[in-house]
């Protein structure tokens, strides 16, 4: 699965999970936060899609992913390549 494919599957998880994701361009990393009681995840577009996706994946990680189905490609994506536990 392609980078664009793996960040646009993420998106959607994050989506469905109950995160409003706002990219938006500027000075800073991105990540995962609360604003009141909406969870936010924050992209900077200026970063490359790979650092996109980690920020996503991160974000979404810090909320627990193990009840969550993930496609096999993506689950390897985040163990493996990014080295986070689900």
């Amino acid at each position: 699965m392609n980078t664009n494919k793996i960040f646009e599957y993420l998106i959607e998880l994050a989506e469905r999970m109950g995160f409003r994701v706002i990219t938006g361009k500027g000075d800073f990393n991105g990540g995962d936060c609360r604003v009141r009681e909406d969870k936010v995840i924050v992209i900077n577009k200026i970063k490359p899609i790979e650092y996109q996706s980690k920020t996503i994946a991160e974000g979404l990680a810090n909320y627990g992913l193990s009840d969550h189905y993930l496609i096999p490609a993506v689950r390897m994506y985040i163990e493996e390549d990014l080295n986070i536990k689900i």
